[in-house]
């Protein structure tokens, strides 16, 4: 199993409906790509300063299922259409989950 974890970080100017409309893309996505095992995002819980804005945790059970997710033409639309344009920056994990 392949964890995928993305930590998201908005623009200044970002508005809640924007963040909003993230979420649901993201609950979108799940369901329109089969590649994708599990999927769990949220914005951060505010515990400790300095985190990040968002986070994306998803499984495949392959890394070619994960190439597939990433070029994906939903997956596409969403990073260009609803979280690209707020994004200030993004980071990007993968490790591998011994069975």
């Amino acid at each position: 199993m392949i964890k995928h974890i993305v930590l998201l970080n908005w623009k200044d100017d970002v508005s809640e409906q924007q963040i909003d409309s993230v979420t649901s893309g993201f609950g979108r996505l799940k369901e329109e790509i089969p590649e994708i095992v599990s999927y769990s995002f949220g914005r951060d819980a505010g515990f400790y300063r300095g985190n990040a804005d968002y986070v994306l945790i998803a499984e495949f059970k392959t890394e070619a299922d994960l190439k597939k997710y990433v070029v994906h033409p939903r997956h596409q639309d969403f990073l260009k259409n609803i979280a690209g344009p707020i994004l200030a920056s993004f980071q990007s994990a993968q490790y591998i989950v011994e069975d």
